[in-house]
């Protein structure tokens, strides 16, 4: 509860996004050192963490630490990609047999940029890059009604550009991704990758195949670390079993699918889990193709090989090798039908190796200067075999539906208030009407979230709110198997509970307050919304996504008018190496943190030694929020050693100062 006397909590607005860190993810530029032209993105609407860029190619060869390459769970740690990207091959004009790739072997960022084949199109947008970032859900701020998902990202490469690449002579394609993905709980476990593929050659392509390359690993980045070729305990490339699911009709019986005969699917594993830290799989499920394929004689509309790791042929066409043996090229192994399961030519291909795959499919005839093939693959996850192939089942849905995920009111934009032990927490109802009071359109985003209609039934299907909370720094599991259900809110009219929606204050807006909570350390909240069922359609509840407004807050004062207000305060004190407060655990200098609590809105802070050595200064302006979080590291980035310090913290606006000690104990 607030100490006595003390001011109601202050809010600051938290503009949230898709999910939480959007804007920063999808806006990070590359090093220098790679193509001026590369732009990094990342899903994270729902719990695949995915790389994405615009030069033809997925994945982040597992070299950047803060951010995921195909993390599953988000924030887990649990990485299932290092590199993945689109092939295209056809027979030119000339008759001449060429593949363009935006994904090969190899071993580091700066090598694969040097044999990638796709690039931005400068000529098209010179001086920027083209990419654009939506969303479908109306209660974010990069709503579009344009989105097909929580999260829909956009962007261009082709292979006309200025790549230089062995061999390589470009097909004259001009590539359209959307990369889709939901936050709703039924469909956050895959991502969507739609390929538009355009001839811009101004000649006719033939026999034209289209194909995924991949180069998946699983494993736990806290437990192998694959970025620092030094560590101790470097990464495993060589203990993965991959695999492939295909068509009933056009593989072994033993790798079809009952109950899904059209799946086209590779995937793999960690042989032991990583120590049980990672024993999740991953995969690739091709979803269709536009037109379709019609499959040729005798040879299987898709192609499946899998390689060890650098044995994927360089050249696009057959070649002789060096003992004179004639070996198929790229184009060749994606237009065979192949199916590489089981032991073929002396090699075990359901043994644990480092394996990369390639799944193809085609032949398209021909590709006229203009026309666009539209082929669509999903990136998927589950937490074990059954529930990849559950998961892959719900990607093909949403893709046989037109991307149509059926969804429910969406999440409400969320506003913080802090206090003594408590956090308070408010957002907007919605309104029916506009200023003019004439109905809003029915996908005007003022409505939401309690005045949506549903794009299926054309009717109001808003029905109540979800509060979850979880208390920590990071949600590293399903979102819903973490955090708790605290609070439960629901429009009486006989449906469900019926136990009302939260009041509303004077400025209109509905407020949640939870009380009994530690100042000073993390929480999670989020705020869904859900509909009600509709018998009449048959339609289930649906619930909005926990990222579309999770915010991760610690409670503790609002900022007083002046220190005079109430005395500052410092948690925990004293300060034990390896509390709960120690976000990264004993064996860490980073992520420790001490709070500083009732600061005045404007405060220079002080950390002195006993022998009045200066440690560290910090910096604090938020008239909202009167915490303020120390990394227990010096000036200079060092640990703290164990003593007792004095600090001093100014009231910048009226020059009092206040003194006191704290004592750290490691």
């Amino acid at each position: 509860m607030p100490a006595p006397g003390a001011a109601r909590p202050r809010f600051r607005h938290l503009r949230r996004l898709v999910s939480a860190a959007l804007v920063a993810a999808a806006l990070l530029m590359a090093p220098l050192l790679l193509a001026e032209s590369r732009t990094d993105l990342n899903t994270d609407a729902g719990l695949i963490g995915l790389a994405v860029t615009n030069l033809g190619y997925l994945g982040n060869f597992l070299e950047n630490p803060n951010q995921p390459s195909l993390e599953y769970p988000l924030n887990s740690n649990v990485e299932h990609l290092f590199l993945a990207g689109l092939w295209v091959g056809a027979v030119g004009p000339d008759d001449s047999v060429r593949v363009s790739t935006g994904a090969q072997d190899a071993s580091n960022l700066l090598d694969g940029d040097e044999i990638r084949e796709f690039d931005f199109p400068d000529s098209l947008y010179p001086g920027e890059n083209y990419v654009e970032i939506w969303s479908n859900s109306q209660n974010s701020d990069r709503y579009d009604p344009r989105a097909l998902a929580t999260q829909h990202i956009e962007v261009i490469f082709e292979d006309y550009a200025n790549v230089e690449s062995g061999n390589h002579v470009p097909l004259g394609l001009r590539v359209y991704l959307r990369v889709l993905a939901w936050g709703n709980p039924y469909a956050d476990d895959f991502v969507i990758l739609d390929y538009a593929i355009v001839n811009v050659s101004g000649s006719e392509l033939r026999d034209v195949y289209v194909g995924f390359w991949n180069d998946l690993t699983v494993g736990n980045t806290e437990n192998t670390n694959p970025y620092d070729p030094n560590a101790p305990v470097g990464w495993n490339f060589w203990d993965d079993y991959d695999g492939a699911l295909g068509a009933e009709g056009w593989v072994d019986e033993e790798y079809t699918v009952p109950g899904d005969p059209d799946i086209w699917l590779m995937y793999e594993r960690d042989d032991d889990g990583d120590e049980g830290l990672a024993t999740s799989w991953a995969g690739t499920r091709l979803l269709g193709t536009v037109p379709a394929v019609e499959p040729q004689l005798d040879t299987a509309p898709v192609s499946y090989h899998a390689w060890r790791f650098r044995n994927v042929p360089e050249e696009d066409d057959t070649f002789i090798d060096e003992e004179g043996e004639e070996q198929p090229g790229k184009y060749q192994l994606m237009s065979d039908g192949g199916f590489t399961r089981g032991t073929i030519d002396g090699i075990d291909y359901d043994a644990a190796s480092n394996w990369v795959q390639m799944m193809a499919t085609g032949p398209f005839p021909t590709l006229a200067p203009g026309d666009t093939i539209r082929a669509t693959f999903a990136m998927v996850a589950g937490p074990d075999s059954l529930g990849l192939l559950a998961n892959s089942k719900v990607a093909q849905v949403a893709y046989d539906d037109g991307f149509t995920i059926p969804t429910g009111p969406p999440s409400p934009q969320l506003e913080v208030g802090y206090a003594w032990d408590s956090i308070e927490l408010r957002w907007a109802p919605g309104d029916s009407l506009g200023a003019d009071g004439e109905p809003l359109p029915t996908d005007d985003p003022r409505r939401s979230p309690e005045h949506h209609i549903s794009t299926i039934t054309g009717k109001p299907d808003f029905q109540g709110y979800r509060v979850y909370r979880y208390q920590g720094l990071t949600i590293d599991q399903d979102p819903y198997t973490l955090a708790t259900l605290v609070a439960q809110y629901d429009v009486v009219d006989g449906i469900g509970f019926d136990t009302g929606l939260p009041p509303l204050d004077a400025d209109g807006r509905r407020v949640f307050t939870d009380t009994d909570l530690l100042d000073g350390f993390p929480y999670w909240y989020s705020v869904v919304s859900f509909s009600a069922p509709d018998q009449e359609e048959g339609l289930p509840e649906f619930q909005s996504g926990f990222n579309e407004n999770a915010v991760l807050v610690y409670p503790g004062p609002a900022a007083p008018g002046s220190a005079a207000e109430g005395r500052v305060g410092v948690a925990p004190n004293p300060y034990r190496a390896g509390s709960y407060f120690d976000n990264a655990g004993a064996g860490s200098e980073l992520g420790r943190q001490i709070w500083f609590t009732n600061l005045p809105p404007r405060a220079t802070i002080k950390v002195f030694t006993v022998a009045g050595d200066l440690v560290r200064t910090l910096e604090h302006d938020d008239p909202f929020d009167g915490k303020l979080a120390w990394d227990v590291l010096s000036e200079y980035g060092r640990a703290i050693a164990t003593g007792l310090y004095v600090y001093a913290v100014e009231n910048r606006d009226t020059g009092e100062v206040q003194r006191g000690k704290l004592v750290i104990i490691k």
